[in-house]
């Protein structure tokens, strides 16, 4: 009886384990064996690494340097000539405490409004979010770039959302502790009496609170006279002691961006042409630029210059920067180089394919590769049905390791 027993256990011990052997070799190896990945759309670039220098039609402010400036708007702003576009405080400690002043007030104007928002419609719930996370990714991509320039105001402009929020969710916000604050230091502020004088723009143009010492190394008016040599001196220059000013104003509208590059890319830097620039430092992509000049080659090298019309506070205070001119981009499926395989079609003749899984059947699809970045290629979203082949779509899943591929074939 003891010995039947045993028998009965061990024969549902032998049974357990082979329903789990091949419940793991029928299902979840099997499955496990095939590694996909999905073809999404993806833009790449091919891009020629140079350092460039920013070249500006820039006049001096003329003033004391021993006076501190308080600017009243931000760099890159647009201003009519006699604008007051800063003031001027004795001391460092009165700038500081007008700065301050500035601040408060526009702060509490902020509140002010916040303060007298009626209920927002509940409707508007998903466009604050949307505007609160683009904002917030933002800051994060800044922050990632080591990009401080303009974070207060974006940090402003979050809270603003936030608190536009608020109202939707709650129907109003109390922000009264914080405004009584704000009119009493204001009111503080003010009875100092703070010495400050109006500095006015001597020209239209863009206001840019600081000089660099670099703003005569290449001359604005002189920029189709470039050279190699000129602007490689640019760019091992020192800046030079700029003389008494308050900051400078750029007349045009229109700046340029100086470099070298290998002779070799000289056809494709026709008068006129407009490419793209990556300025990694900043984060800026696909910043449209036009050639307006490019000298002869000399010693395989040749000087190229850009022109760009967008300007904010960012561009405001380029100088020498590290930059990508986008030689040619490409828009197509992502595919590892690990998913390639080779076949013969109708005409004997080689193409390449993938194998994708579609509700656990493989697939065989064609693809044409119109760039090969190493690990990875780009194919075409327009391929073309080949006899039986059919092409490969956005969004299939494309295996990338695997062994006993096969059109047809069940992945269980």
């Amino acid at each position: 009886m003891m010995k039947k027993r045993w028998t009965v256990i061990a024969s549902a011990v032998v049974i357990t384990l082979i329903f789990f052997y091949l419940f793991h070799e029928v299902f979840i190896n099997n499955v496990s064996r095939y590694e996909t990945q999905t073809a999404l759309e993806s833009t790449v670039q091919d891009t020629v690494d140079v350092k460039a220098f920013i070249v500006r039609d820039e006049e001096y402010i003329s003033g004391n340097q021993q006076e501190t400036v308080v600017p009243l708007v931000p760099d890159g702003q647009r201003v009519a000539s006699g604008d007051a576009v800063a003031r001027v405080c004795k001391s460092e400690k009165d700038a500081a405490n007008y700065s301050e002043l500035l601040a408060d007030r526009a702060m509490l104007e902020r509140y002010t409004d916040l303060s007298t928002q009626t209920e927002l419609n509940a409707l508007d719930i998903e466009k604050l979010n949307r505007e609160i996370d683009e904002r917030f990714t933002e800051i994060l991509r800044l922050a990632g770039h080591s990009d401080y320039t303009g974070l207060n105001g974006r940090v402003a402009d979050l809270e603003d959302k936030l608190a536009s929020k608020q109202v939707v969710s709650t129907g109003s916000i109390d922000l009264s502790g914080r405004m009584a604050a704000l009119k009493s230091r204001i009111s503080e502020l003010e009875t100092m009496n703070i010495g400050t004088r109006d500095v006015e723009a001597p020209g239209s143009g863009y206001y840019i609170s600081n000089t660099d010492g670099y703003e005569n190394t290449l001359k604005y008016d002189d920029i189709e006279n470039i050279t190699v040599s000129k602007v490689l001196d640019a760019l091992d220059a020192k800046p030079s002691q700029a003389p008494d000013n308050l900051g400078k104003i750029v007349g045009s509208y229109k700046w340029y961006i100086a470099a070298v590059v290998d002779s070799k890319y000289s056809s494709q830097f026709e008068n006129g042409k407009s490419f793209k620039i990556n300025i990694p430092r900043y984060g800026l992509e696909n910043v449209p630029v036009q050639v307006h000049y490019s000298c002869k080659a000399e010693d395989g090298k040749m000087a190229v210059v850009f022109s760009c019309n967008l300007m904010d506070e960012v561009y405001a205070n380029m100088r020498v920067e590290n930059i990508e001119i986008v030689m040619k981009e490409y828009t197509g499926y992502k595919i590892s180089s690990a998913a390639l395989r080779s076949e013969k079609n109708s005409k004997n003749e080689d193409i390449s394919v993938v194998y994708v899984i579609r509700s656990s059947i493989m697939n065989v699809r064609k693809v044409e590769i119109v760039a090969d970045k190493g690990d990875y290629v780009i194919v075409s979203e327009n391929t073309q049905k080949d006899g039986s082949f059919k092409p490969v779509s956005l969004y299939d899943e494309v295996i990338v390791k695997g062994r006993d591929l096969e059109d047809g074939k069940s992945v269980y």
